[in-house]
């Protein structure tokens, strides 16, 4: 090996762990992560569409693709810490706020585990809150890797639906 040289052993990670490290990593220099906190004096709240049904869904899934709007579907739930710690530290960001203005939110809340939660889940293979995506308003289908589950921080959530193009 000439000098100078590095060789790595490490095996090449491809499963979602590796993507949001290279994610978390990447947004480093592009400046992401000075990112003001939350804001305090923009107290406005993000309007979602609150659904616990499969039906429910569906139906704000289709007002979304009626205007051509993309849909950032959040599973969430009373009882998820980690939902409220995106809720705090995520949703209640500045820039986030400005960047889903353009996108339809739907919030589908699985606090009562119940029969509807369970067909909704089932349907869009949710095993769990927190559990976030896009959907495509062109065809009404989950946009590929933007899918999160699990804790999320604002450059994550940023460099997700930057990959989503929106």
């Amino acid at each position: 090996m000439a000098a100078g040289s590095f060789r790595c052993r490490a095996p090449m990670r491809t499963d979602a762990w590796s993507r949001r490290t290279f994610l978390r990593f990447a947004a480093l220099p592009s400046g992401l992560a000075l990112l003001p906190p939350a804001a305090g004096a923009q107290s406005a709240k993000l309007a979602y569409a609150h659904v616990t049904t499969r039906e429910a869904f569906g139906a704000a899934v289709r007002r979304a693709r009626a205007q051509k709007m993309p849909v950032l579907a959040y599973f969430t739930a009373e009882w998820c810490p980690i939902c409220k710690s995106i809720d705090s530290r995520v949703f209640s960001n500045s820039v986030i706020k400005r960047r889903l203005e353009r996108i339809a939110l739907v919030r589908a809340d699985v606090t009562a585990v119940d029969a509807g939660n369970r067909a909704l889940m089932e349907h869009l293979r949710v095993s769990g809150p927190p559990t976030m995506f896009v959907i495509d308003p062109k065809d009404g289908q989950e946009m590929p890797r933007t899918r999160l589950t699990g804790a999320v921080d604002v450059n994550l959530f940023l460099d997700t639906i930057n990959l989503a193009g929106l």
